[in-house]
C-alpha cells in the first residue's frame, strides 16, 4: 500500500493507494472519500477520473491538487516496478 499527504485549506489528509486486481483503490478516510480506477489508464486519464471523483467534495483546484500528488505517487510506483526508479 501507497501512502502520501494532500493539503486541504491547511489541513493535512493521509491517501492510501492500494493496487488490487488490476486497479488502484483510493482513499482519503478524513473525508469520507474512496473510488476504484483501472490501473491500465494513461496518465491523462487517471488524472480526468480523479478530478472528477474529488470534485464531488472538493473545489476545482483542490481536486487537480490532489491529483496530480496522487498521480505523482503512482507514477513513481510504476517506475519501481519497471526498473525506472527516479
Amino acid at each position: 500500500m501507497l501512502t502520501t499527504t494532500v493539503q486541504f485549506n491547511g489541513t493535512a489528509f493521509t491517501v492510501y493507494i492500494a493496487e488490487f486486481e488490476g486497479t488502484y483503490i483510493i482513499s482519503i478516510p478524513e473525508l469520507a472519500f474512496s473510488m476504484q480506477m483501472n490501473n491500465s489508464l494513461g496518465a491523462e486519464e487517471m488524472a480526468d477520473e480523479l478530478v472528477i471523483h474529488l470534485f464531488t467534495l472538493l473545489d476545482e483546484d483542490d481536486s487537480e491538487h490532489a491529483a496530480k500528488v496522487i498521480l505523482s505517487v503512482i507514477r513513481t510506483e510504476q517506475g519501481d516496478n519497471n526498473g525506472n526508479k527516479r
